[in-house]
């Protein structure tokens, strides 16, 4: 199955329905971290059973606390201690923090699936199998903004099954129909911001 690959849908999918979902890890957010500048999470090594992880710089941590995050979900406080961070060579690229750095941790079962998440969607593989997305996105496309797909007519799961399996002959047909009468395919939509772009120089 392909899908958007948001850490806790990864799991629940894979834990209550066997389905493995493909798709981009949002990068972090987190100033300094989203350019490079900054260590991310990705840089500490976690060591879950010992409740503690280990910086690059070597340093253990001396906070790992259970808490809540803005979203009331559980998330694990992990802090380094100043006297650790301050004289660390290292420091200018991992925190500017008075307090030591600080790092906010998804349960265990969570964290591993974003940190295999990111390593693998930098394969060619990942990029082969995502590359399917596109076709699929493009059939629920046509169904929503052709056929009607986003509401039912009708009240029951029976009828809207039914009316799902009707949705897709007429995508079908449709299809088959600008084939046979040579009908183009549309162009990919232009938003009014990428229409600003000026065309490419040419010296000619």
């Amino acid at each position: 199955m392909t899908t958007a690959c948001t850490t806790p849908f990864g799991h629940h999918a894979r834990r209550d329905h066997g389905i493995e979902p493909v798709g981009p890890v949002k990068p972090t957010t987190v100033r300094g971290q989203a350019t490079g500048d900054i260590f991310d999470n990705t840089r500490f090594a976690v060591d879950w059973d010992q409740r503690q992880a280990v910086c690059p710089g070597g340093q253990t941590s001396v906070v790992w606390q259970e808490a809540l995050s803005q979203f009331d979900a559980p998330v694990t406080r992990v802090r380094f201690g100043a006297r650790h961070c301050d004289p660390c060579e290292l420091r200018t690229s991992c925190t500017s923090s008075r307090t030591g750095r600080n790092l906010t941790l998804r349960p265990k079962t969570e964290h591993d699936i974003l940190q295999r998440a990111r390593i693998e969607q930098d394969t060619d593989r990942w990029r082969r199998r995502y590359g399917h997305r596109t076709g699929v996105e493009g059939t629920i496309s046509q169904g929503v903004q052709a056929f009607g797909l986003r509401r039912s007519r009708y009240r029951g799961l029976a009828k809207t099954r039914l009316q799902h399996h009707f949705t897709g002959a007429a995508v079908n047909l449709a299809r088959i129909d600008a084939w046979l009468t040579g009908r183009p395919l549309t162009k990919t939509r232009v938003s009014p911001f990428a229409g600003l772009r000026l065309p490419p120089y040419s010296s000619k």
